[in-house]
Protein backbone atom coordinates (compact mmCIF):
# COMPACT_ATOMS: atom_id res chain seq x y z
CA UNK A 1 0.00 0.00 0.00
CA UNK A 2 1.33 3.16 -1.06
CA UNK A 3 1.65 6.25 2.13
CA UNK A 4 -0.61 8.66 0.91
CA UNK A 5 1.13 11.23 3.81
CA UNK A 6 3.87 10.79 1.43
CA UNK A 7 2.23 12.60 -0.74
CA UNK A 8 0.88 15.17 1.41
CA UNK A 9 4.57 16.30 2.91
CA UNK A 10 6.02 16.32 -0.54
CA UNK A 11 2.49 18.41 -1.87
CA UNK A 12 3.22 20.93 1.44
CA UNK A 13 6.72 21.61 0.62
CA UNK A 14 5.91 22.28 -2.86
CA UNK A 15 2.68 25.00 -1.76
CA UNK A 16 5.13 26.37 0.81
CA UNK A 17 7.88 26.99 -1.30
CA UNK A 18 5.52 28.43 -4.06
CA UNK A 19 4.22 30.45 -2.32
CA UNK A 20 7.24 31.83 0.07
CA UNK A 21 9.48 32.20 -2.75
CA UNK A 22 12.22 31.61 0.12
CA UNK A 23 15.61 30.54 -0.99
CA UNK A 24 18.32 30.17 1.55
CA UNK A 25 21.04 27.79 1.95
CA UNK A 26 20.11 26.23 5.05
CA UNK A 27 17.27 24.46 3.02
CA UNK A 28 19.79 22.02 1.14
CA UNK A 29 21.87 22.07 4.94
CA UNK A 30 18.78 20.61 6.67
CA UNK A 31 18.00 18.45 3.51
CA UNK A 32 21.50 17.23 3.67
CA UNK A 33 20.93 16.36 7.10
CA UNK A 34 17.88 15.13 7.45
CA UNK A 35 19.26 12.35 4.69
CA UNK A 36 22.11 11.97 7.26
CA UNK A 37 19.30 10.57 9.82
CA UNK A 38 17.07 8.80 7.15
CA UNK A 39 20.12 6.62 6.00
CA UNK A 40 21.33 5.81 9.92
CA UNK A 41 18.14 4.65 10.55
CA UNK A 42 17.79 2.13 7.55
CA UNK A 43 21.12 0.70 8.79
CA UNK A 44 19.12 0.20 12.22
CA UNK A 45 16.86 -1.38 10.45
CA UNK A 46 19.18 -3.61 8.90
CA UNK A 47 20.91 -4.19 11.93
CA UNK A 48 18.31 -6.43 12.96
CA UNK A 49 18.87 -9.27 10.30
CA UNK A 50 21.06 -12.23 11.03
CA UNK A 51 24.31 -11.71 10.78
CA UNK A 52 25.04 -15.42 9.54
CA UNK A 53 22.02 -14.58 6.88
CA UNK A 54 23.71 -11.71 5.86
CA UNK A 55 27.07 -12.85 5.00
CA UNK A 56 25.43 -15.39 2.74
CA UNK A 57 23.02 -12.79 1.07
CA UNK A 58 24.76 -9.60 0.54
CA UNK A 59 27.18 -10.98 -2.11
CA UNK A 60 24.40 -12.34 -4.46
CA UNK A 61 22.52 -8.74 -3.87
CA UNK A 62 25.02 -7.18 -5.00
CA UNK A 63 25.60 -9.21 -8.17
CA UNK A 64 22.01 -8.88 -8.79
CA UNK A 65 21.81 -5.11 -8.09
CA UNK A 66 25.37 -4.38 -10.45
CA UNK A 67 24.07 -6.43 -13.25
CA UNK A 68 20.41 -4.21 -12.88
CA UNK A 69 21.87 -0.90 -12.46
CA UNK A 70 24.73 -1.04 -14.97
CA UNK A 71 21.92 -2.61 -17.68
CA UNK A 72 19.47 0.21 -16.78
CA UNK A 73 21.80 2.88 -16.63
CA UNK A 74 22.96 2.03 -20.00
CA UNK A 75 19.55 1.48 -21.81
CA UNK A 76 19.17 5.48 -20.95
CA UNK A 77 22.13 6.39 -23.50
CA UNK A 78 20.34 4.11 -26.08
CA UNK A 79 16.62 5.94 -25.78
CA UNK A 80 15.97 9.18 -26.02
CA UNK A 81 17.81 11.90 -23.73
CA UNK A 82 17.15 15.38 -23.16
CA UNK A 83 19.61 18.25 -23.88
CA UNK A 84 22.06 18.90 -21.17
CA UNK A 85 20.44 22.05 -18.74
CA UNK A 86 22.49 24.72 -17.93
CA UNK A 87 21.38 24.80 -14.66
CA UNK A 88 23.36 20.94 -13.89
CA UNK A 89 23.56 20.62 -10.24
CA UNK A 90 26.27 19.00 -9.45
CA UNK A 91 27.29 20.23 -6.07
CA UNK A 92 30.78 19.59 -4.01
CA UNK A 93 29.37 18.34 -0.73
CA UNK A 94 30.90 14.53 0.15
CA UNK A 95 27.14 13.62 0.56
CA UNK A 96 28.11 9.70 -0.72
CA UNK A 97 30.78 9.79 2.19
CA UNK A 98 28.14 10.96 4.32
CA UNK A 99 25.52 8.45 3.31
CA UNK A 100 28.03 5.69 3.90
CA UNK A 101 29.28 6.78 7.09
CA UNK A 102 25.39 7.35 8.73
CA UNK A 103 24.40 3.91 7.42
CA UNK A 104 27.59 2.37 9.16
CA UNK A 105 26.76 3.62 12.26
CA UNK A 106 23.19 3.30 12.04
CA UNK A 107 24.00 -0.33 11.64
CA UNK A 108 26.09 -1.26 14.33
CA UNK A 109 23.82 1.07 16.71
CA UNK A 110 21.32 -0.97 16.48
CA UNK A 111 23.24 -3.97 16.60
CA UNK A 112 24.26 -2.41 20.53
CA UNK A 113 20.95 -0.24 21.11
CA UNK A 114 17.16 -0.86 20.53
CA UNK A 115 15.75 2.08 18.91
CA UNK A 116 12.86 3.03 17.17
CA UNK A 117 13.96 2.29 13.34
CA UNK A 118 10.80 2.18 11.94
CA UNK A 119 9.43 5.04 13.08
CA UNK A 120 12.33 7.50 13.05
CA UNK A 121 12.70 6.11 8.98
CA UNK A 122 8.72 7.56 8.25
CA UNK A 123 9.24 10.96 10.22
CA UNK A 124 12.97 11.15 8.83
CA UNK A 125 11.11 10.40 5.26
CA UNK A 126 8.17 12.62 5.62
CA UNK A 127 10.42 15.64 6.69
CA UNK A 128 12.94 14.81 3.72
CA UNK A 129 9.75 15.42 1.01
CA UNK A 130 8.68 18.04 2.26
CA UNK A 131 12.32 20.14 2.02
CA UNK A 132 12.87 18.48 -1.07
CA UNK A 133 9.28 20.00 -2.44
CA UNK A 134 10.20 23.41 -1.18
CA UNK A 135 12.96 23.71 -3.58
CA UNK A 136 11.82 21.36 -6.30
CA UNK A 137 11.13 22.47 -9.78
CA UNK A 138 8.13 20.97 -11.68
CA UNK A 139 7.91 21.21 -15.36
CA UNK A 140 6.21 19.79 -17.89
CA UNK A 141 9.09 19.24 -19.99
CA UNK A 142 10.61 17.13 -17.72
CA UNK A 143 7.54 15.02 -16.74
CA UNK A 144 7.43 14.00 -20.83
CA UNK A 145 10.84 12.82 -20.61
CA UNK A 146 9.78 10.01 -17.91
CA UNK A 147 9.73 7.23 -20.93
CA UNK A 148 13.44 6.93 -20.81
CA UNK A 149 14.24 6.16 -17.46
CA UNK A 150 11.22 4.12 -16.96
CA UNK A 151 11.61 1.96 -20.19
CA UNK A 152 15.28 1.42 -19.28
CA UNK A 153 14.14 0.18 -15.59
CA UNK A 154 11.85 -2.22 -16.66
CA UNK A 155 14.07 -4.00 -19.18
CA UNK A 156 17.12 -3.38 -17.35
CA UNK A 157 15.31 -5.35 -14.62
CA UNK A 158 14.13 -7.98 -17.14
CA UNK A 159 17.33 -8.79 -18.48
CA UNK A 160 19.56 -9.19 -15.37
CA UNK A 161 16.95 -11.36 -13.56
CA UNK A 162 17.66 -14.27 -16.04
CA UNK A 163 21.42 -13.83 -16.72
CA UNK A 164 21.90 -13.92 -12.58
CA UNK A 165 19.47 -16.93 -12.33
CA UNK A 166 21.98 -18.79 -14.65
CA UNK A 167 25.30 -17.26 -12.98
CA UNK A 168 23.80 -17.95 -9.43
CA UNK A 169 21.06 -21.18 -9.82
CA UNK A 170 18.93 -18.59 -7.65
CA UNK A 171 15.53 -19.19 -8.36
CA UNK A 172 14.52 -17.14 -11.90
CA UNK A 173 11.02 -16.14 -10.17
CA UNK A 174 12.64 -14.96 -7.07
CA UNK A 175 14.89 -12.99 -9.15
CA UNK A 176 12.59 -11.84 -10.97
CA UNK A 177 10.46 -10.76 -7.68
CA UNK A 178 13.97 -8.78 -6.61
CA UNK A 179 14.76 -6.94 -9.64
CA UNK A 180 11.06 -5.70 -9.63
CA UNK A 181 10.71 -4.27 -6.88
CA UNK A 182 12.64 -1.51 -8.28
CA UNK A 183 14.22 -0.41 -5.05
CA UNK A 184 10.62 -0.80 -3.12
CA UNK A 185 13.12 -3.43 -0.63
CA UNK A 186 9.63 -3.40 2.18
CA UNK A 187 6.84 -4.74 -0.51
CA UNK A 188 10.13 -7.42 -1.92
CA UNK A 189 11.58 -9.13 0.61
CA UNK A 190 8.13 -10.06 2.77
CA UNK A 191 6.62 -10.96 -0.75
CA UNK A 192 9.36 -13.29 -1.31
CA UNK A 193 10.03 -14.73 1.94
CA UNK A 194 6.36 -15.44 2.12
CA UNK A 195 6.31 -17.42 -1.24
CA UNK A 196 9.50 -18.63 -1.52
CA UNK A 197 11.29 -18.60 1.54
CA UNK A 198 13.82 -16.90 3.72
CA UNK A 199 16.91 -16.71 2.39
CA UNK A 200 15.35 -15.79 -0.68
CA UNK A 201 13.36 -13.16 0.59
CA UNK A 202 16.88 -11.34 2.43
CA UNK A 203 18.26 -11.55 -0.78
CA UNK A 204 15.60 -9.66 -2.61
CA UNK A 205 15.06 -7.21 0.47
CA UNK A 206 19.04 -6.56 0.53
CA UNK A 207 18.59 -6.14 -3.62
CA UNK A 208 16.53 -2.83 -3.24
CA UNK A 209 17.99 -1.57 0.03
CA UNK A 210 21.46 -2.04 -1.86
CA UNK A 211 19.54 -0.54 -4.77
CA UNK A 212 18.35 2.66 -3.01
CA UNK A 213 21.58 3.53 -0.73
CA UNK A 214 23.84 3.35 -3.92
CA UNK A 215 21.72 5.71 -6.08
CA UNK A 216 22.26 8.29 -2.75
CA UNK A 217 26.00 7.19 -2.70
CA UNK A 218 27.33 7.02 -5.71
CA UNK A 219 25.16 10.04 -7.32
CA UNK A 220 27.44 12.62 -6.65
CA UNK A 221 29.91 11.05 -8.94
CA UNK A 222 27.81 9.72 -11.31
CA UNK A 223 25.65 12.22 -11.99
CA UNK A 224 27.50 14.05 -14.62
CA UNK A 225 28.20 11.38 -16.57
CA UNK A 226 25.32 9.53 -16.34
CA UNK A 227 22.48 12.82 -16.07
CA UNK A 228 19.19 12.56 -14.66
CA UNK A 229 17.80 9.90 -16.79
CA UNK A 230 20.72 7.51 -15.67
CA UNK A 231 20.56 8.39 -11.90
CA UNK A 232 16.42 8.52 -12.21
CA UNK A 233 16.71 4.78 -13.36
CA UNK A 234 19.36 3.80 -10.95
CA UNK A 235 16.83 5.51 -8.21
CA UNK A 236 13.80 3.20 -10.11
CA UNK A 237 10.62 3.38 -7.49
CA UNK A 238 12.51 5.48 -4.60
CA UNK A 239 13.16 8.42 -7.33
CA UNK A 240 8.99 9.75 -6.03
CA UNK A 241 10.56 9.59 -2.59
CA UNK A 242 14.17 9.22 -0.88
CA UNK A 243 15.89 9.53 -3.83
CA UNK A 244 14.29 12.58 -5.38
CA UNK A 245 16.46 14.70 -3.63
CA UNK A 246 19.89 13.31 -5.12
CA UNK A 247 18.35 12.99 -8.64
CA UNK A 248 17.74 17.13 -8.60
CA UNK A 249 20.90 17.91 -7.03
CA UNK A 250 23.08 15.82 -9.08
CA UNK A 251 21.40 15.40 -12.46
CA UNK A 252 19.82 18.61 -13.80
CA UNK A 253 17.99 21.04 -11.51
CA UNK A 254 14.44 20.64 -13.21
CA UNK A 255 14.43 16.97 -13.82
CA UNK A 256 12.11 16.71 -10.64
CA UNK A 257 8.70 15.98 -12.55
CA UNK A 258 10.32 13.53 -14.37
CA UNK A 259 11.98 11.55 -11.38
CA UNK A 260 8.46 12.07 -9.58
CA UNK A 261 6.61 10.52 -12.18
CA UNK A 262 9.28 7.10 -13.11
CA UNK A 263 9.47 6.67 -9.32
CA UNK A 264 5.19 6.65 -8.91
CA UNK A 265 4.95 4.36 -12.26
CA UNK A 266 7.76 2.00 -10.95
CA UNK A 267 5.56 1.90 -7.57
CA UNK A 268 2.31 1.26 -8.71
CA UNK A 269 4.05 -1.64 -11.22
CA UNK A 270 6.12 -3.54 -8.11
CA UNK A 271 2.68 -3.45 -6.72
CA UNK A 272 1.24 -5.51 -9.02
CA UNK A 273 3.77 -7.10 -10.77
CA UNK A 274 6.18 -8.86 -7.98
CA UNK A 275 2.92 -11.25 -6.92
CA UNK A 276 2.24 -11.98 -10.68
CA UNK A 277 5.91 -13.10 -11.00
CA UNK A 278 6.25 -15.04 -8.02
CA UNK A 279 3.14 -17.36 -8.82
CA UNK A 280 5.41 -18.26 -12.25
CA UNK A 281 5.56 -22.50 -11.89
Amino acid sequence: MIDVFLYVAFAAGVVAGHLTQWRSPWVDRATIADIAVLVFFLGVVLSALPVDQLATAIPLALLLVALTLTISVGLTFLLPRRPPASGHGERPTPLGVLVILALVAGYFTGRVVALPGELALTVALYALLALVGFNIRLTWASLRTAPTPLVAAIVGALVAAPIFSLLTRFPLRAALAATYGFGFYSLAGPLVTTAIGPAAGLVAFLTNFFRENLTMITSPWLGRRIRSEGLTAMGGATTMDTTLYFITAYGDADAGSMALASGLVLTVLATLAIPLLLALP
